[in-house]
């Protein structure tokens, strides 16, 4: 048995492909050989496996001299040359004299 047409476009092999697996799926299950937790776990990890998770942009601030990679690459080294300011944080400020800033709140 030949087809009329022998070429199909990637979409419609796609679709075939689609349409058989779920018949041969349900044909399972309808048989007992296929509980519905199981076919739900199957068709879960062929749905992430065909549109995978983009991965996440590189989150958090980044210090000064940071170069990011992209992953597989090998790592860079740190740009040492530009200077890290490092912030006082000391409660009584650079001279002591200072009072720490006050935060009022009534809590119910």
């Amino acid at each position: 048995m030949t087809d009329a047409k022998p070429f199909k476009t990637p979409e419609q092999e796609a679709e075939f492909t689609r349409k058989l697996v779920l018949g041969l799926l349900s044909t399972l299950e309808s048989k007992g050989l296929l509980t519905s937790p199981e076919l739900d776990s199957i068709l879960r990890a062929a749905r992430l496996a065909a549109y995978p998770v983009a991965p996440s942009p590189a989150a958090g601030p980044a210090g000064p001299g940071t170069r990011w990679v992209k992953p597989g690459q090998p790592p860079r080294e740190m740009d040492r040359s530009t200077k890290v300011a490092i912030p006082d944080v000391r409660a009584g400020g650079k001279d002591g004299k200072e009072n720490p800033p006050l935060i009022d709140m009534e809590l119910d």
